[in-house]
C-alpha cells in the first residue's frame, strides 16, 4: 500500500544496459580467456625458445619471455574492462569503479611486459648478466601472481564489492537485485575439490601432449623457407612461407585443443562427483530409468502418502492414481477422498 510513496528513481541504482552484444564474450567469459590464453602462452613460450632466440636465448630472456603470459591476461582484462564501459551508465557510482581498476592493470601490464624490453636489449647487446636474469625471474612471478588473481578473482570484486558491504546506500540492491545465495561449507568444499581436479588434470596432460610434444615441430619449421618454387598469379611470396602459414595454423589448432581439454576433463570428474554423491545419496547408478519411473508412485505414496495413523486399504498405485485425479479436478474431491480413506 506504500508502493506509491517510494522513490525509485534514487531507491536504486542502474548498473548495467540490458542490450547484447559480442562485447559480452569479453565482459562475461575474460577469466575463461585468462585460463586458457595465458596458460597456453606460458607454456609455448616455454617449449619454443627458436622463436625469440634463435642461437640459442639465455635464461634471463627465457623467464622474461614466458613471464609475458601475464602481460597477454593483463591485456584481456584491460579489453574486458573497456568493453564494460559500454555495458553501464556513465555515472560516478559505475565509472569511479571501472577506472581504478583500469589504471591497477595498466601498472600490472607495465610490470608484466616492461622488463622484457630492458632484457632483450641487454642480451641482444651481450652485456647481460645477473640483473637481466633477477629481473626476469621477478617478472616471471609477477606475472604468476596476476594471472592466478585474474583467473580467480571476479572483475567485479578486484577492488572490493561495493554493493555487499554495509553502506545502506546500496541497501535497495543487496535486498532485491543483488541477492545472491551462498553455498554451504560442505558445497563450496565440493565445488574447490571439482575445479582443482579439473584443472589441475587439464594443465599437467596440456603440458605433456599438446605444448611440450610441439617443441620438435616449432624448432625444426621456424625460420624455414621453401625452395624452388613459383605460382604463375603470387610468384614464390606465398610458397616460400608455407612452413611459416602451416605453424601459424598449428598454433591455432594447438590452442582450440587446449580449450577442449578443460570439456574433456570437466566431463570425466562431473561423472566421477555425479557417481560418488549418487552413492552418498543411497541411489545405485545401475538402475535402469525405466525402473526408477514405475517405482516412483510407490515411491511417492511410501515416502510422502502413508502415514502410521492411515490404514492401508488400497494399493499404492491405486492411492496415487486417485491422488493425481484430485489434482486434476477439485470438483471430485471430496468424493474421491471418502473412497480412498482418507476423509
Amino acid at each position: 500500500m506504500r508502493f506509491h510513496e517510494i522513490d525509485w528513481e534514487n531507491a536504486f541504482f542502474k548498473t548495467y544496459f540490458e542490450k547484447r552484444s559480442f562485447g559480452h564474450l569479453l565482459v562475461n567469459f575474460n577469466r575463461i580467456w585468462v585460463i586458457h590464453v595465458a596458460m597456453y602462452f606460458f607454456y609455448t613460450a616455454y617449449n619454443a625458445p627458436r622463436i625469440y632466440s634463435p642461437e640459442g636465448g639465455s635464461a634471463a630472456m627465457t623467464w622474461s619471455t614466458v613471464a609475458l603470459g601475464g602481460a597477454v591476461a593483463t591485456v584481456i582484462m584491460i579489453f574486458a574492462t573497456l568493453a564494460e564501459f559500454s555495458y553501464i551508465p556513465t555515472t560516478w557510482n559505475n565509472t569511479s569503479h571501472l577506472t581504478r581498476r583500469l589504471i591497477f592493470l595498466l601498472i600490472t601490464l607495465a610490470l608484466t611486459c616492461g622488463p622484457t624490453f630492458y632484457v632483450a636489449i641487454v642480451e641482444h647487446n651481450g652485456s647481460g648478466g645477473s640483473l637481466s636474469l633477477i629481473l626476469g625471474i621477478v617478472q616471471f612471478f609477477i606475472s604468476v601472481i596476476a594471472t592466478v588473481l585474474f583467473a580467480v578473482m571476479p572483475s567485479g570484486r578486484m577492488f572490493g564489492d561495493r554493493v555487499a558491504g554495509r553502506s545502506r546506500k546500496y541497501l535497495a540492491s543487496q535486498t532485491f537485485t543483488a541477492s545472491y545465495p551462498t553455498l554451504g561449507k560442505s558445497g563450496r568444499l565440493g565445488s574447490v575439490i571439482l575445479w582443482f581436479l579439473v584443472f589441475g588434470c587439464k594443465f599437467a596432460e596440456s603440458y605433456f601432449y599438446l605444448t611440450q610434444s610441439f617443441s620438435g615441430p616449432i624448432a625444426v619449421m621456424t625460420g624455414m623457407k621453401v625452395q624452388g618454387c613459383h605460382d604463375r598469379l603470387f610468384g614464390n611470396a606465398l610458397c616460400t612461407n608455407q612452413a611459416a602459414f602451416t605453424l601459424a595454423i598449428m598454433f591455432v589448432m594447438d590452442l582450440i585443443l587446449f580449450f577442449l581439454d578443460t570439456f574433456l576433463w570437466y566431463i570425466i570428474w562431473n561423472t566421477v562427483f555425479s557417481i560418488a554423491r549418487s552413492f552418498t545419496l543411497g541411489l545405485s547408478i545401475w538402475t535402469p530409468w525405466q525402473d526408477i519411473y514405475t517405482r516412483l508412485p510407490k515411491r511417492i505414496y511410501a515416502k510422502l502418502l502413508a502415514t502410521q495413523e492411515m490404514e492401508v486399504k488400497y494399493k499404492p498405485k491405486v492411492c496415487f492414481r486417485s491422488r493425481l485425479l484430485i489434482i486434476h479436478d477439485s470438483s471430485f474431491t471430496r468424493s474421491l477422498y471418502h473412497k480412498s480413506g482418507m476423509l
